[in-house]
């Protein structure tokens, strides 16, 4: 794979923040927390909470994700004199609403949790219409907030509730970090209720960036440098330099993420004008421009079909019935782990980004559990259990206190995975996904697409 174009990126970022200096601190770092094994190992005394402590001091000169020190070790704390009638009830996607982490929060506090698996929209209609009664609290994609917030259905978090936002990353506090959006703001203004900065509108759980999953044996062998596609032009046009792949591709059915995806290859590419307002907000003009392209490439036959669940996602790389698809990163590791080779690609386009929070309902029957559970899900080892699927934790420094430091080498600063670092990845961010402004417009328009 060429990533030369992630390396300029990378580069011609670095007046807004020394990610070079950053990096070699987090190193260092990284060697302090091995020798502190080492010691602890010798019976000194000295674990990795103290580590962190330490640590934190010069990683935070430097801005690395190694920000200001430990987790807070309180945790029995913070749990203590709640008490609960039921189990906590919460409703989100599968891949966090999971026993594992029921069963860990109750070893962890003696406090039950219970979760409903459900679609991202189904989720927010259960929510809206009464479910904010039984659920304590929805896991959900961020840019659909704004849709609970009008229905009334979630209040704001008290941030002294949540204690370990201390440790959260420049991205989710510092708009214009490398990798935020200066368009939309986001995503550091979707964490707070107000300006005030003394509630949560969502506390952030987990985030990724979407790209490109493709098989490397489809195209590697045939090239010189066994190079592998790094645009997403394969999607759309079923063609990569000299590789017809046409039918054996596939995109995501979903009427927020499609178009500006797609637009993100029309216009890097000269194909369509750059977005007016920005790529996160498409105007309808641009929206009705892009869907008229793809309509064209369905037409063509480009798309082997449209994908709509996780599942049918693995099962079409696994069988090879696709070569190349926009998926999650999970996808890709479940391929991996079915023996097929699979590798996810950040395209020279750029990457979806998106960040999963949690919300607390306005009639929520178990609310300081909820909120208990929320500040849990930032304490480590939630995210160290979540890092595997390729996700990165929006509090970064406590996920040390849990993974080796080999896994926080591969699954925080990239080495031997396929994408490369989080701070590299976060220079190459094609869009956020944010609720848009015209959103009736991507709705309509990609109704169009599925019915040609």
């Amino acid at each position: 794979m060429d990533s030369k174009h992630l390396e300029k990126k990378y580069e011609s970022l670095s007046d807004r923040m020394d990610l070079h200096t950053a990096m070699a601190a987090e190193e260092k770092a990284i060697k302090r927390f091995r020798d502190a094994e080492a010691e602890e190992t010798e019976g000194s005394g000295i674990d990795r909470r103290t580590f962190l402590a330490a640590a934190g001091a010069t990683a935070a000169a430097a801005g690395t994700v190694l920000g200001t020190g430990a987790a807070k070790a309180g945790l029995a704390e913070r749990v203590a004199g709640i008490t609960q009638d039921d189990p906590m009830q919460t409703i989100g996607l599968g891949v966090s609403v999971q026993e594992r982490f029921f069963n860990r929060f109750k070893e962890d506090t003696g406090l039950d949790v219970s979760g409903t698996v459900a679609g991202l929209s189904e989720m927010i209609t259960k929510f809206i219409t009464g479910g904010n009664k039984t659920y304590s609290m929805i896991e959900t994609n961020a840019y659909r907030q704004p849709a609970l917030r009008e229905a009334e259905v979630i209040v704001p978090i008290p941030a002294e509730k949540i204690t370990n936002w201390e440790f959260a990353d420049s991205l989710y506090t510092q708009p214009g970090h490398i990798g935020a959006d200066d368009v939309t703001g986001w995503p550091s203004n979707i964490v707070y209720w107000d300006e005030n900065k003394d509630s949560f509108y969502g506390v952030p759980q987990f985030y990724n960036m979407d790209a490109l999953g493709v098989l490397p044996h489809k195209f590697a062998p045939t090239q010189p440098d066994f190079a592998i596609p790094d645009s997403l032009g394969l999607l759309y046009t079923g063609k990569w330099r000299d590789v017809d792949a046409t039918g054996k591709t596939s995109i995501q059915n979903d009427e927020l993420m499609g178009p500006p995806r797609a637009y993100s290859f029309l216009w890097k590419n000269g194909i369509m004008d750059p977005p007016k307002v920005g790529n996160s907000d498409m105007e309808p003009d641009e929206i009705a421009g892009v869907v008229d392209y793809l309509i064209a490439a369905k037409n063509d036959g480009v798309f082997r079909l449209i994908w709509n669940n996780y599942g049918e996602a693995v099962n079409l790389l696994a069988s090879e019935e696709v070569w190349g698809m926009d998926c999650w990163n999970p996808v890709v590791e479940d391929v991996k782990k079915r023996g097929i080779p699979c590798w996810y690609v950040d395209v020279f386009e750029g990457t979806a980004a998106w960040v999963h929070t949690m919300c607390l309902s306005s009639e929520a029957p178990e609310p300081e559990v909820a909120m208990a559970y929320m500040d849990w899900c930032l304490d480590g080892w939630w995210g160290s259990a979540v890092a595997p699927q390729g996700y990165y934790s929006p509090c970064p420094d406590p996920v040390l206190n849990f993974l080796t430091v080999e896994d926080y080498r591969r699954w925080y600063q990239g080495k031997d995975r396929d994408t490369g670092p989080k701070t590299r990845r976060q220079s190459n961010i094609a869009f956020w996904m944010v609720w848009p402004t015209h959103v009736t417009s991507y709705i309509k328009e990609w109704n169009r697409f599925s019915a040609a």
